[in-house]
C-alpha cells in the first residue's frame, strides 16, 4: 500500500435537530482510478477530540447508515439523518475496508454543529 495522508474535508456546518441532507455519490480514487480490491465495508466516526476512545456518532455499512452503491467502483452514499449530536465542533473520517481486509482512511475533517433556537 502507499503512504499518504487522508483528504480534508469539512462537512458545511449545520444545526442540531436538522436533517443532514447526508454525502450523495462519494467515489474513492487513487491515481484517477478505483482501488483494486472491491470495497467491502464503511465507517465513519465523529469525535470531538481524535483521541477520544468512543465516538459521539458512528455511522457504517454495516448499520445502513452508509450504502456501498458500486463495491466495484468504490462508490458510497452517505445516507441522510437527524442531527441528534450536542452543538460542537466534530472531528471525523471514514474508514473503508476493501475485500482482502485492508483497511485505509481515505477522507477525514471536521463538522461544526451549531445549537438550535427554536424546539418542539
Amino acid at each position: 500500500m502507499d503512504n499518504y495522508l487522508p483528504a480534508r474535508y469539512t462537512i458545511p456546518a449545520a444545526v442540531t435537530g436538522d436533517t443532514f441532507a447526508g454525502i450523495p455519490e462519494l467515489s474513492i480514487k487513487v491515481n484517477g482510478v478505483a482501488p483494486t480490491n472491491s470495497l467491502s465495508s464503511v465507517k465513519m466516526q465523529f469525535k470531538t477530540e481524535a483521541t477520544a476512545t468512543s465516538a459521539n456518532l458512528e455511522l457504517s455499512s454495516a448499520s445502513g447508515d452508509i450504502t456501498i452503491n458500486d463495491a466495484a467502483n468504490w462508490n458510497i452514499t452517505v445516507d441522510p439523518f437527524n442531527i441528534s449530536l450536542p452543538a460542537n465542533k466534530y472531528v471525523y473520517d471514514i474508514e473503508f475496508t476493501d475485500s482482502a481486509g485492508d483497511v485505509r482512511t481515505y477522507i477525514a475533517g471536521t463538522w461544526t454543529v451549531a445549537q438550535d433556537v427554536t424546539r418542539a
